[in-house]
């Protein structure tokens, strides 16, 4: 098993941000990290490397370090690269939340663009209720906002106000030398079946 895995783990540093990836076809790799260098946020300021686990399941999702994502929704023809991208994007949005928003930020984010809770503290919020998930598809759009990125529908503010207003909150936070305050479960998952 563990050999598996070292032969299936590919890395992949450069401008799109620090991540390794296991599992995925080739195609489903190039997919990912051709979303990750679309953007325009500087995902290298996410300071650790990011596991994306590309698996047949049907879901995607993100925890502190890990992203989750479905090895169809990143080949299909019928998805389309643009439709993914968004999908990759908001999944590693989330790590910018987890580990460069500390407990204050999380609140001014909140405050900002609503929600029922940050992460998922009451299982019973709908999945777009929750503050994390409007940052991470606000944060999805405002940096590739482009009509076929699937985020656009998700966001809950302007591309251009959301960066406006980001930017303060993000060089306003001390990274702390420990996480605090992280949820504790992955996020929900953000694929739908078409």
């Amino acid at each position: 098993m563990f050999m598996s895995a070292l032969v299936l783990a590919g890395s992949a540093q450069a401008v799109g941000g620090d991540y390794v990836f296991v599992g995925g076809s080739d195609a489903a790799r190039d997919a990912a990290s051709a979303a990750l260098e679309a953007r325009r946020f500087d995902w290298d300021r996410v300071p650790e490397q990011i596991t994306i686990r590309i698996l047949e399941c049907g879901c995607g999702g993100a925890s502190p370090g890990e992203i989750l994502l479905d090895e169809e929704v990143l080949t299909n023809p019928r998805f389309g690269p643009r439709y993914a991208w968004g999908i990759v994007q908001h999944e590693y949005a989330h790590q910018v939340a987890y580990f460069l928003l500390d407990t204050r930020a999380r609140r001014r984010v909140q405050a900002w663009l609503g929600g029922a809770d940050w992460c998922y503290e009451d299982e019973r919020v709908a999945h777009d209720d929750h503050a994390c998930e409007r940052f991470a598809s606000s944060l999805a759009w405002a940096y590739w906002p482009r009509q076929d990125n699937i985020m656009s529908a998700e966001a809950v503010v302007s591309a251009r106000d959301f960066r406006a207003q980001l930017e303060p909150i993000l060089a306003g936070v001390q990274r702390r030398s420990e996480r605090q305050a992280l949820p504790r479960e992955r996020s929900s998952p953000t694929l739908r079946r078409a």
